[in-house]
């Protein structure tokens, strides 16, 4: 009707058409300024709605519960660390892959590959075990050798969380495997016995830890992102392990897990400051850590026995993004005399095989 005003919702509006149009361009910006924050209201509350959005670490720990690459299936304890007399008897079982690559024991101008090896050992390096393994259609049953045992339990973790879970190691490697080779004999003490900082103190009270590592591999699932970790952790070469005196020394430039309870590890006493609890799980388990008792700020040092569970956990850890290392060969090193238990006795005299 000529003269009318526009009808809008609720009837005509005094100011005419000039307000009408404001105010349906004020509705159609409160109306995208609503969805725009129930779009990241969802993106937040669902991590997994997109890769590029979502938390990576949260996507990996997913996907490892789901592949079952949490810790006690990677560290399962009745098989995944035979002694040399074990394996002595069931040689032609394993395809064996030793990772020594320098001249460390015996030093005498030739790399300890070349001195000698286990009959059938083929020769990578730790930062090439995954490539080795694939180029050379390994099958699932590979046993991982070093010079003591500490660098194979890392390498293992990156074998099993790669499409070879059931790789083992060779508890205290060639050291163990024949007294030609033996590094742990000079390896073992019992400095901490005296030392300031080991003392029957009760551990510290466990802590609950809100921030998590940040990862940034720009993958897009949890098996990409796994095998971008991996790639980094070998990449690095084996840094995992950390000297028992360093640690003792200077406990508080570390945060320090006596690996085990009370009842086990307790009774030595521990090192000064030191929290003690079984090893971390994505699935939470009672006696055992969880990630959250961890700080991403700081260097985390576990040990145990002999350092291969220790370093295993700091393998395993880093591939969630932790600064972790183990205490090379454990309380060994540390307290030997008074163990009553996982004492390194000698080194076997098992055949080997010298040469390329």
């Amino acid at each position: 009707m000529k003269g009318s005003r526009p009808l809008i919702p609720g009837g005509y509006h005094p100011y005419g058409a000039t307000y009408q149009l404001k105010n349906q361009k004020s509705m159609k910006t409160i109306s995208i300024q609503i969805i725009s924050l129930l779009i990241l209201a969802i993106g937040f509350g669902n991590p997994t709605v997109n890769a590029q959005s979502a938390n990576e670490l949260d996507i990996l720990v997913e996907y490892m519960k789901k592949e079952g690459y949490d810790l006690n299936k990677v560290m399962e304890r009745k098989t995944w660390i035979p002694g040399p007399e074990d394996v002595v008897e069931n040689l032609s079982d394993y395809f064996i892959i030793d990772i020594r690559t320098g001249d460390i024991a015996p030093k005498n101008g030739k790399p300890d590959f070349e001195d000698g090896h286990l009959p059938g050992a083929m020769n990578t390096s730790f930062e090439n075990i995954l490539k080795f393994a694939k180029s050379n259609n390994a099958p699932d049953r590979i046993l991982v050798v070093s010079c003591d045992g500490q660098a194979a339990a890392a390498a293992a973790v990156a074998l099993r969380v790669s499409g070879y879970p059931n790789t083992k190691v060779l508890k205290f490697g060639m050291s163990g495997w024949n007294k030609d080779f033996d590094m742990w004999t000079s390896a073992l003490s019992t400095d901490a016995m005296k030392h300031k900082n080991w003392a029957k103190d009760k551990a510290a009270k466990t802590k609950t830890f809100k921030d998590s590592p940040e990862l940034k591999t720009g993958k897009k699932n949890g098996k990409e992102i796994l095998a971008a970790q991996v790639d980094a952790f070998l990449a690095k070469g084996f840094q995992y392990g950390i000297d028992p005196m360093e640690v003792l020394n200077n406990p508080k430039d570390y945060f320090v897990v006596n690996q085990g309870d009370e009842k086990a590890y307790g009774q030595y006493g521990i090192m000064k400051g030191a929290y003690q609890f079984n090893q971390p799980m994505l699935q939470e388990k009672a006696n055992h850590g969880s990630l959250n008792n961890y700080p991403t700020d700081e260097t985390i040092v576990q040990y145990c026995w002999t350092g291969h569970a220790a370093i295993t956990t700091a393998a395993w850890m880093n591939l969630l993004g932790y600064n972790a290392k183990g205490v090379k060969y454990g309380v060994n090193g540390l307290i030997y005399d008074n163990l009553k238990k996982s004492q390194f006795k000698k080194a076997a005299n098992l055949p080997y095989v010298s040469g390329k």
